[in-house]
Parts: C-alpha cells; sequence; structure tokens
C-alpha cells in the first residue's frame, strides 16, 4: 500500500519521487494496526479465530478501524497532500464507517472492499493502465476469501460494492470543490 500511494503521489502531483518520498503521510502503512488489534485479541483469548467468524467478536475491530480512519483525517492535510488524497482519505472514512454498519447484523469482506476501492480509485485517478493490475489482485483475493469459506460470494460482492460507492462519493466531492 505505501508504495501505491508513493506512485500516486508522483503521478497525480508530477512530483519528483524524493519530494513524495519526503512526506511522512505518504510512505506510512494502512491497515497494519488493525491487524495487530484482531492478532492481540486474539493471544489474549478475546476472540475464537483470527478470522473472526462470530458477529460479536467482529465488532471490536470494525469499531478500531473506524477509529483508526477517525484519526487519519487530518494527514493528507498536515502533509500538504494533493486534494485529491484528501478526498480519498475522507472516502475511506465514510466505507469503513459504512462497513462498521453492516458488520453488526452481517459478515462483509473487507480484504474485498480495501482491494477493490484501491483498484477503482486507481481507475478514477490513473487510468486504466495503473488499475488493471490492482483490480485482477482485487478478483484474486476476493475469490481466495470464498475459496477459503472465509466468506460467501455475496460477501465478497458487497466489500465491492462498498468501494465503488465510496469511490463514487469521492469523484461527486471532488467535482463539487473544483467548481
Amino acid at each position: 500500500m505505501p508504495l501505491i500511494a508513493f506512485a500516486a503521489c508522483v503521478y497525480s502531483e508530477g512530483e519528483r519521487p524524493a519530494d513524495c518520498a519526503g512526506r511522512p503521510g505518504v510512505l506510512h502503512g494502512d491497515g497494519a494496526g488493525a491487524v495487530l488489534f484482531v492478532y492481540g485479541m486474539y493471544r489474549a483469548g478475546y476472540v475464537s479465530n483470527p478470522s473472526l467468524p462470530r458477529r460479536t467478536e467482529r465488532l471490536q475491530p470494525a469499531v478500531f478501524a473506524v477509529t483508526c480512519a477517525v484519526a487519519a483525517v487530518p494527514d493528507p492535510a498536515r502533509y500538504r497532500a494533493a486534494q485529491v488524497f484528501v478526498q480519498l482519505d475522507a472516502g475511506l472514512l465514510l466505507q469503513m464507517v459504512v462497513l462498521a454498519v453492516v458488520t453488526i447484523w452481517w459478515k462483509i469482506s473487507y480484504h474485498a472492499a480495501g482491494a477493490a476501492g484501491l483498484a477503482l480509485a486507481l481507475l478514477a485517478w490513473g487510468g486504466t493502465t495503473a488499475a488493471l493490475p490492482v483490480a485482477m489482485l482485487a478478483l484474486v483475493i476476493g475469490w481466495a476469501r470464498v475459496r477459503l469459506d472465509r466468506h460467501t460470494p455475496a460477501q465478497v460482492a458487497a466489500g465491492w460494492l462498498s468501494a465503488l460507492a465510496a469511490v463514487l462519493v469521492d469523484l461527486a466531492a471532488l467535482s463539487a470543490s473544483r467548481q
């Protein structure tokens, strides 16, 4: 993820790679905190399985993910990121809130949501050349989640649709802010 954010910085802003690498917000890894949180809960005995098969066990990591997304909202502005990154951050927050609410009643694939969101964001702002490999990866991730019996096809499709909704909201907000 950090390498993709770095490439997006260079591509979208036309800056030299050294300028993008100098931004702390560009090179930090996303998702590591949530993984460590779930692993810690598993090791402490609060969850029965790291794949979180029980609905009651999924709520705490979902709330943690939303909290992380809220905490990250000021980052793009703090590091003087392009407006597109500010909008992507807001879209990620919206997507995390929707996924957390859905998780209360139904299991949805965060893996599929994240991969599809990245592919769609690259399609919107980087074109098909940038998005195609990540879109193929998103399909493989969705297939793997079903194949490993972690999700049903409907749960993977719901994750993909949540990403589509978040990117469409981002595009609308970005378009409105330019007018």
